[in-house]
């Protein structure tokens, strides 16, 4: 399959989007499409000078942003993505371009394979992706040069949102913002993180998940795509019920995938380093929330109780 051609074709379906899916707040379009007999998914993707989104008004900095995530995802499969394959299942790349300001990438369809989306998550779903999750971090654990120049992953971390960070109401958080953030970059295990690890972005096998849209992938703690998961999952009492149960259920995914690469000691060390966080990536997600929507659904009870926890561990720290 020559992917020149392949690109051209994708190229000449562009002035058809009747039957495209639509990317979020007008950046493009999904695309399905037999070529050789083969059937595909191209993801056509632009970034307009303001999103077609009633909560975003389009700044410089974040028109760079959202252009950034695309050049990620397409380093990420031309790049990285080889690393990843034997561990944790990625969708097939077929073809990668960006030319004209038009990021495309075209790959299997996953469904073709067996895969599925679902809207709701059974527990067995929620094992799958976790264990997804666990291997995925794994590797960036276990190979440091895969971080070399690589850098911070995730939408909502401090450096990228000065936007949102001027939106917010003054108060605890706000002022704490920064040593939050420096709390995380400093921890001593970063790793890959997917970045935006949300139910809408795996499919399913009657086996194991598939993990897909790494446009927010790059170096940081693996319990903060753990703490995205579960907001697209769990909400109200039923994620403080889960919340730890999900998380014990990740680490000890995580240690089967280290083990035999990495001491118990070392594995255990990571574990105490990233459980010490958790309250962390709660309270840095909060803070994003509160100056992006502040009435968002995501905002819960165990949200406010986690960044309380962070923010007197904090308190203590000054003291």
């Amino acid at each position: 399959m020559s992917t020149s051609a392949l690109v051209s074709h994708v190229m000449t379906m562009l002035v058809d989007t009747q039957q495209a899916q639509a990317l979020w707040s007008g950046c493009g379009y999904i695309h399905k499409f037999t070529y050789q007999g083969e059937l595909l998914v191209a993801k056509v993707a632009t970034v307009p000078a303001q999103l077609a989104h009633r909560h975003i008004t389009q700044s410089p900095h974040s028109l760079r942003r959202k252009y950034q995530s695309y050049e990620k995802e397409l380093n990420f499969y031309r790049h990285t993505g080889q690393r990843y394959i034997s561990v944790c299942t990625l969708p097939e790349v077929k073809a990668l371009a960006h030319q004209n300001e038009v990021f495309i990438l075209v790959l299997s369809d996953f469904e073709t394979q067996g895969y599925r989306n679902v809207s709701a998550a059974s527990r067995v779903h929620l094992d799958y992706m976790l264990t997804w999750l666990a291997r995925f971090h794994a590797v960036g654990l276990v190979d440091p040069d895969l971080l070399t120049g690589v850098v911070r992953g995730n939408y909502w971390h401090l450096d990228t949102r000065p936007d949102e960070f001027e939106r917010m109401a003054s108060g605890e958080l706000k002022n704490s913002a920064q040593a939050i953030n420096q709390r995380l970059i400093d921890c001593p295990y970063q790793t890959l993180i997917h970045g935006d690890a949300k139910l809408a972005n795996f499919a399913f096998s009657s086996k194991q998940a598939l993990g897909y849209d790494f446009q927010h992938v790059g170096l940081g703690v693996g319990i903060a795509d753990v703490m995205l998961l579960l907001t697209s999952i769990y909400s109200g009492r039923e994620l403080e019920t889960q919340a730890l149960v999900c998380l014990d259920s990740y680490f000890e995914q995580l240690g089967r995938a280290l083990s035999g690469i990495w001491s118990a000691e070392r594995i255990a060390e990571l574990e105490k380093s990233w459980r010490e966080l958790w309250p962390y990536v709660w309270a840095d997600f909060h803070r994003f929330l509160m100056g992006w929507k502040p009435d968002h659904q995501k905002l819960t009870a165990y949200m406010f109780s986690q960044s309380e926890l962070c923010l007197a561990q904090l308190g203590e720290v000054r003291c």
